[in-house]
């Protein structure tokens, strides 16, 4: 992995005034995996992927996308990136494919790149049939999905993913994680998965990082993490986790 990492992450930190949001965090993410990366709200992982973003600058640290400085180079990491925000407001008047269009854009493609790219990425998520209707009658699954589709709008070759099930039903949850799989599958897409739901970690993942008040307290694939601390589930392994690290804090 330390060859082939999509993401780099070494000492990184912020802080907010009195309150250390991210606490010397280090860890790897490999090219083409899903990568979970899991903790309770408030634990510090948007602080981390806006950092990486190059949204917010790190206190302490440093970290590579691709090979690109998150703080030196944060523009050359946003046009190979890709991100879903865990909030995201979509224009309620605009349509599917007219907001697709803006996002197509911010990227500087043409009119007629926009038109294929948005017409493949319509057909992918199983929207053409609406993408003239207005966002704001959209439900939660197909608000997602075209969430998703403007992340993917600049063809990333990695793709941010802040809670992004939060809020589906099971359904929508299932299919929203099967269109995950399938970029890193067929695209080669490195998909750093960030998100509170442990099951959905367990479904798609190989490799996690745990966070916890602002700490990493584990950096491994599921399956050695669940090994070594003799736990079968991931609802068993963080709790596990999680109370050891506040007791040594």
């Amino acid at each position: 992995m330390e060859n082939t990492a999509a993401i780099r992450i070494e000492g990184l930190s912020k802080q907010f005034k009195d309150t250390t949001a991210v606490d010397r965090v280090s860890f790897r993410v490999g090219m083409g995996e899903i990568f979970g990366f899991m903790g309770h709200n408030g634990a510090g992982k948007t602080t981390t992927i806006k950092m990486l973003l190059g949204l917010t600058k790190p206190t302490n640290g440093s970290a590579t996308v691709l090979g690109h400085d998150i703080v030196r180079e944060s523009i050359a990491v946003r046009r190979v990136s890709g991100y879903l925000p865990g909030s995201y407001a979509l224009p309620k008047e605009m349509t599917a494919r007219a907001f697709l269009a803006y996002i197509a854009s911010m990227f500087n493609l043409s009119a007629k790149e926009a038109q294929r790219k948005i017409a493949e990425l319509l057909e992918l998520f199983d929207l053409s049939a609406v993408a003239d209707k207005k966002l704001g009658g959209y439900s939660s699954g197909m608000t997602q999905k075209i969430g998703l589709a403007q992340a993917l709008i600049n063809e990333p070759q990695v793709l941010f993913l802040d809670e992004p099930t939060a809020g589906l039903d099971p359904l929508g949850r299932h299919e929203f994680l099967q269109h995950i799989q399938q970029l890193a599958r067929e695209r080669g897409v490195t998909v750093m998965f960030s998100t509170h739901i442990l099951s959905d970690i367990e479904a798609i993942c190989e490799s996690v990082a745990i966070m916890h008040r602002g700490r990493l307290v584990a950096a491994d694939s599921l399956a050695r993490l669940k090994q070594q601390h003799h736990e079968a589930t991931m609802d068993g392994l963080y709790l596990k986790l999680a109370r050891q690290q506040e007791a040594t804090a």
